[in-house]
């Protein structure tokens, strides 16, 4: 895969501005420009943007979504801003360029200023072509290293140490599902021999720290919890520690104890939220920036809050490109090719980010190993033998004993029994042909287009918990091999087909902006819940806590300087929210029951009933200030 074209885009002249420098091209040439671009303001939109880019996976229209036409917006504004003049030329030509030779196209950019790195790149939209870049080819960000050598090529099996992160005090993963769904998606390759997959089970500091230098891993891939601390400007990701509870290591530490390791993972997978976030002030301070500079190769991290359903999707379909021989980048791209399959409106495959180190391009190049674990041949898909003509009618007069079927012929009850997921038989599966996309999406373990989010506050964000089904071919060979398979042992008789029930159309509603105030215990956001409607709740600015001006408080509540609720404060919790942080934003349904909600949370209702957002604090004397919170409803989404 040779690169398109690589920018590198930094500082410019005057306040604003911006230098764009091609580094090169296939095209040849090396042109450079200045532009200008209101970084602030985009930036100041993101929350909106991640409110809309959740909400989007619910959404089943097949017009261009409010979301989608923000996405776009900002796609468009990037790329006519940056793709002007010859910078444009360069880029178009280069494109023609690998077209011609039958290249797969990839664009690096190289961002030297921290305000330009947390903007979303992913969603680059070339007007011209009609596309967003980064489906169409690899898009990848690229950090500049002082050295880098070049990996050698990886013999397989590729080997991958998973870890499932699940502190007590933080949202609740449910381990053993995790490690089935991950297993579930490699079953194929891991049979083959071309993926090892190992679990961790002690994913403390110390557990992390034995099992890296024991043993060498091509992949690390962690399930947890996972955040940016705005106050120290860095990066967190939440391991356990020895009380169980939750220990978050900055991105500095976890980058030494990766790379103390004798040989380090060359790539690290962080589902987590806000992994692939970077800080306002220091272009290194997310975690994934920070690992790739301290020396790890690449890092794949998400640069927003993403649903399970989409989490799932990019896992499955990157890895299972990854063990196919597809390069870092191109795996990167079948992700959010996936993810885009969950749902044709989704717009969570802007949230994958690929950071690469240095100038290295084929990180793990797999070399087939002597002896290869042997495989059964699985006869290729063919279209089916047309059904026999059906037996002749027996002549009324006569009357006969009903024909016992023989061992070969299928029985009722066999046809309507499926395989077991993920065997490797032929089941035979009753149904007209409309009902094949559900069977197979459903033995594929293909989510709905609805998706639920884990979060916690900023310091202690979510991670996606990665869920991954596998088993698709086995699925779809088993439907087709069977389908037509017809018990002529039974009745003729036409079987009536049910009316089906209609599905309810989801709706999204437009984006309702609030101002919670701190003196209130609850505010009325005037949104009434239907059970299993979406709530996609963003909340931004800070409060004053017991009117004390050094007491500034955002949505996540009071913390102490490692990210955690601070005790002390806790005696003043609401009734129902001992383990949250005091101050923090909360959520209710007619003021009963209430739960923790943060910067941001995309909640299900439970149950009818009227929506309450406030703050978690029983002295309310002295408090002042409101955060600004948006929220984003959705009737009826579809069913789990």
């Amino acid at each position: 895969m040779d690169t398109v074209i690589e920018l590198e885009i930094g500082a410019g002249p005057s306040s604003g501005s911006y230098a764009v420098h091609v580094v090169r091209s296939l095209a040849g040439g090396e042109p450079s420009s200045v532009i200008e671009l209101d970084v602030d303001a985009m930036i100041a939109g993101l929350p909106q943007l991640e409110s809309s880019i959740l909400a989007s996976s619910v959404s089943a229209r097949r017009v261009m979504t409010t979301g989608e036409s923000a996405i776009q917006t900002i796609g468009v504004r990037l790329f006519d801003t940056v793709f002007a003049g010859k910078v444009g030329e360069a880029y178009r030509a280069s494109a023609a360029v690998a077209a011609e030779r039958g290249l797969v196209a990839q664009m690096t950019l190289r961002l030297t200023e921290p305000d330009l790195a947390a903007l979303p790149w992913e969603a680059l939209y070339d007007s011209e072509a009609g596309r967003y870049v980064s489906r169409k080819e690899p898009l990848v960000r690229r950090v500049s290293a002082p050295y880098s050598a070049e990996p050698p090529p990886v013999t397989a099996p590729l080997r991958i140490l998973g870890m499932v992160s699940a502190p007590r005090g933080l949202p609740v993963l449910d381990v053993e599902a995790e490690k089935e769904r991950l297993e579930s998606a490699l079953e194929q390759h891991l049979a083959e021999g071309r993926v090892e997959l190992d679990w961790l089970d002690d994913v403390t500091w110390g557990g992390i720290h034995s099992r890296l230098l024991r043993e060498p891993w091509h992949v690390l891939h962690f399930i947890g919890h996972g955040g940016y601390d705005v106050q120290a400007d860095e990066g967190l990701v939440a391991l356990v520690g020895r009380d169980g509870r939750a220990d978050f290591v900055a991105a500095s530490s976890l980058a030494d104890l990766l790379m103390e390791a004798g040989s380090a993972p060359r790539l690290v997978v962080l589902n987590s939220c806000q992994s692939g976030a970077t800080g306002s002030s220091d272009l290194f301070a997310g975690t994934a920036a920070t690992l790739v500079r301290s020396g790890i190769h690449a890092v794949v991290a998400m640069q927003f809050a993403v649903t399970d359903y989409a989490a799932l999707a990019f896992a499955r379909s990157f890895y299972v490109a990854l063990a196919s021989g597809r390069r870092i980048g191109e795996a990167v791209r079948s992700g959010r090719i996936g993810i885009l399959g969950t749902a044709r409106d989704t717009l969570e495959w802007i949230t994958p980010v690929l950071y690469l180190r240095g100038e290295d391009a084929r990180l793990l190049e797999m070399i087939e190993p002597a002896h290869r674990v042997p495989v059964p041949v699985v006869a290729p898909l063919t279209d089916p033998e047309p059904l026999p003509d059906p037996p002749a009618e027996p002549e009324p007069a006569v009357q006969t004993e009903p024909e016992l079927p023989g061992p070969d012929a299928p029985s009722r009850s066999a046809i309507g029994t499926p395989a077991e997921s993920g065997a490797a038989a032929t089941a035979v599966v009753p149904g007209p042909p409309s009902q094949i996309e559900d069977l197979v999406a459903e033995e594929a373990g293909a989510p709905p287009p609805r998706g639920r989010r884990r979060r916690w506050p900023v310091v202690a964000g979510i991670v996606t918990a990665v869920v991954l089904v596998g088993g698709v071919v086995w699925a779809a060979a088993a439907l087709w091999g069977g389908l037509f398979v017809t018990d002529t042992a039974a009745s003729s008789s036409p079987t009536p087909t049910p009316t089906p029930t209609p599905t309810p159309v989801p709706t999204v509603h437009p984006a309702v902006q609030l101002a919670i105030p701190a003196a209130a215990d609850w505010t009325d956001t005037g949104l009434s819940c239907g059970q299993g409607d979406l709530l996609a709740i963003t909340a931004t600015g800070t409060i004053l806590h017991e009117d004390n001006p050094n007491s500034t408080v955002p949505p996540e509540g009071i913390l102490t300087a490692e990210g955690l609720p601070e005790p002390y404060f806790q005696q003043w919790n609401v009734p129902g929210l001992p383990d949250a942080a005091t101050a923090s934003l909360i959520g209710s349904l007619d003021k009963a029951e209430p739960f923790f909600v943060g910067p941001n949370l995309t909640y299900t209702c439970p149950r009818v009933g009227e929506f309450f957002l406030g703050i978690n604090d029983i002295g309310l004397e002295g408090n002042s200030g409101a955060w600004d919170v948006t929220i984003v409803k959705t009737d009826n989404p579809p069913l789990d």
